[in-house]
């Protein structure tokens, strides 16, 4: 009956009301929070990312037709490698791997400053698991520029302040981890580039991974913040009691067994957490000053993922890159 409810709320809200407005209410925030209903998720991801006002009628097709670029021996290359276990993509000829290589080779040639990256191919797979190519496409575009801005440029900017962050927090939240971390050279760009660019998708047991973007994209990036900071807090004492040296460390960071990571757990770890967009921001600016690998980095990028949760924040389209039109 709940289910049923909260379908129904999405359906009524998704044909009445406009994304900013949801975000301002906090039912909407609880709801999004306890997880989107399956049968509506595809659609509220988008409402709430906003990538119909993306959307330009065949557009995609246009670009699906355009000429072959050198990056695409890169895509080719990939697309077997982004969900090689899913039936949905496990055949070289089948229709999964065809239009994973179109989303991203439409994609590199509607921003041609971004082309593609390592990380796309997941965040774009995990589209089309719910929606059709074209609808998958414009959820693309738009996740990167409001919410994922700054994240796939060859310089890495954004996750390289991002980890510094992440690294900052930590040493607020759990010095005892922070400091076995630091002392075994453990850097959290080590671990966080991956969670980050693939959007948690080769970290988290598919079902969280689910109930994650769910709330990333009613709530922004800053979840990826909290998504972090509850995944070191659930297995810190493994960290800290079972993983002395370096390489264990890593090695378990880059492959936490699942049982660690199940939904309710983590995302109720992750949402006791006291996290502020001033406390990141503060952060962002103290990376951009500091002698570390994220100073002189641009901080525009970072400002503008977190607006992407913000109730007031409007389209930013075209700053995400080169946008072809």
């Amino acid at each position: 009956k709940a289910y049923r409810e909260q379908e129904n709320k999405w359906i009524h809200t998704l044909g009445k009301l406009d994304p900013a407005s949801v975000k301002k209410d906090a039912k909407f925030k609880k709801m999004a929070r306890s997880g989107i209903p399956a049968s509506v998720r595809a659609r509220v991801w988008q409402f709430l990312a906003g990538s119909d006002s993306y959307k330009k009628n065949g557009h995609y097709q246009n670009l699906c037709q355009r000429q072959r670029s050198k990056i695409f021996d890169v895509i080719d290359r990939d697309i077997p490698r982004c969900y090689p276990d899913h039936s949905q993509f496990s055949d070289a000829t089948g229709q999964g791997q065809r239009d994973l290589g179109d989303i991203l080779k439409a994609y590199s040639h509607y921003n041609t400053q971004l082309e593609y990256c390592q990380g796309m191919g997941r965040l774009a797979g995990c589209m089309l698991m719910h929606m059709p190519a074209e609808d998958s496409f414009w959820l693309l575009v738009a996740t990167i520029d409001r919410y994922m801005n700054g994240y796939f440029t060859p310089s890495l900017s954004q996750i390289r302040i991002d980890a510094y962050i992440i690294g900052e927090l930590l040493k607020d939240h759990q010095p005892k981890l922070a400091q076995h971390l630091e002392s075994n050279d453990i850097q959290p760009i080590m671990y966080i580039a991956q969670w980050f660019m693939t959007a948690f998708t080769l970290t988290l047991p598919w079902s969280s991974v689910l109930r994650v973007w769910d709330v990333f994209y009613f709530e922004g990036v800053k979840v990826f913040y909290r998504i972090s900071l509850a995944i070191l807090e659930l297995i810190k004492d493994h960290l800290l009691n079972e993983c002395p040296t370096n390489s264990e460390i890593l090695t378990f960071l880059l492959h936490i067994p699942h049982n660690y990571l199940e939904p309710d757990a983590l995302l109720d770890c992750a949402f006791r957490i006291k996290l502020s967009k001033t406390d990141i921001r503060r952060y962002a600016k103290k990376a951009n000053g500091s002698t570390t690998d994220a100073m002189g980095l641009p901080l525009e990028h970072g400002l503008k993922n977190l607006m992407a949760g913000n109730p007031t924040s409007t389209s930013f389209k075209g700053l995400g890159g080169k946008i072809i039109k």
